[in-house]
């Protein structure tokens, strides 16, 4: 009983000494970030609507706050709103732009600011939303029906979305059955783009595969797979992925995008 009040004691003696030296080895001067909130929740919105969230943040260190990079999750796009130096006590803010197109129900997304502050280089930040699908817009020759998982291939949907597939790799493959939603490069349209990097960089072929296969929840897309009943073999779906790839990853969005192929068009 002795001896162990005796380590009991050398245990509380050491406490101090060990907090101390905590203490010297945290940076003298070092930049903090702080944010007013970490978490943002839009609540519900159209799946047709943008919108837009400013998070602000401080430099609560002794040394200038540098933001190396942010990063997103699909369908997120951030800017800095200031400088990318925060000199102690100073404040900054970037804006975040979500655009909920082919997401449905409960959404969350992460999103990460990296800096120079030792002790939270990596700051994660949450957006959350409930996403209701907006109607379809009516175009040229009557009312076009709301779409519905794997219902998107099959009857008369299927002459659009299916059909037109027949035979085809690659490109043409694409402009085929994918383009009317994703966009004509893939940067995004009625669906998100599938060249984003948080997207393209972010999966393996055989994840991308998997998502043209069997279909994703959120956002919604139907299986193309024969096997799911849609209109594609193993082979017209790995020169899906072969495509994407060869196109490689671009923040660049649709309208951007059509900007860029009427330039070249022009000869500009």
């Amino acid at each position: 009983m002795g001896s162990l009040r005796k380590l009991a004691g050398v245990a509380l003696c050491a406490l101090p000494l060990l907090i101390v030296a905590a203490a010297q080895d945290a940076p003298p001067n070092a930049p903090k970030i702080r944010f007013d909130a970490r978490t943002h929740d839009f609540g519900e919105l159209r799946s047709d609507h943008k919108v837009e969230h400013v998070w602000t943040f401080r430099n609560e260190g002794n040394a200038p706050l540098e933001i190396v990079k942010t990063v997103t999750s699909c369908g997120c796009t951030m800017t800095l709103l200031d400088d990318k130096l925060i000199a102690p006590g100073g404040t900054g803010s970037i804006k975040v732009t979500f655009d909920p197109a082919g997401q449905e129900g409960s959404v969350r997304k992460s999103l990460s600011v990296v800096t120079n502050d030792p002790a939270s280089h990596n700051t994660l930040l949450t957006l959350k939303a409930f996403v209701i699908p907006a109607a379809v817009r009516q175009v040229e020759g009557g009312g076009h029906p709301a779409i519905t998982g794997q219902s998107l291939l099959m009857g008369d949907c299927a002459t659009c979305h299916a059909q037109p597939g027949r035979g085809k790799t690659g490109e043409p493959l694409y402009r085929a059955v994918c383009a009317m939603c994703h966009g004509a490069q893939a940067t995004g349209g009625r669906a998100p783009s599938l060249r984003h990097p948080s997207y393209l960089d972010g999966r393996s072929d055989g994840q991308l595969v998997e998502g043209i296969a069997f279909g994703t929840a959120n956002p919604r897309m139907p299986g193309f797979s024969e096997l799911m009943g849609g209109p594609l073999s193993d082979a017209q779906i790995r020169s899906l992925v072969e495509l994407l790839r060869d196109w490689g990853s671009t923040e660049e969005t649709a309208t951007q995008a059509a900007a860029t192929e009427a330039t070249a068009a022009a000869g500009g």
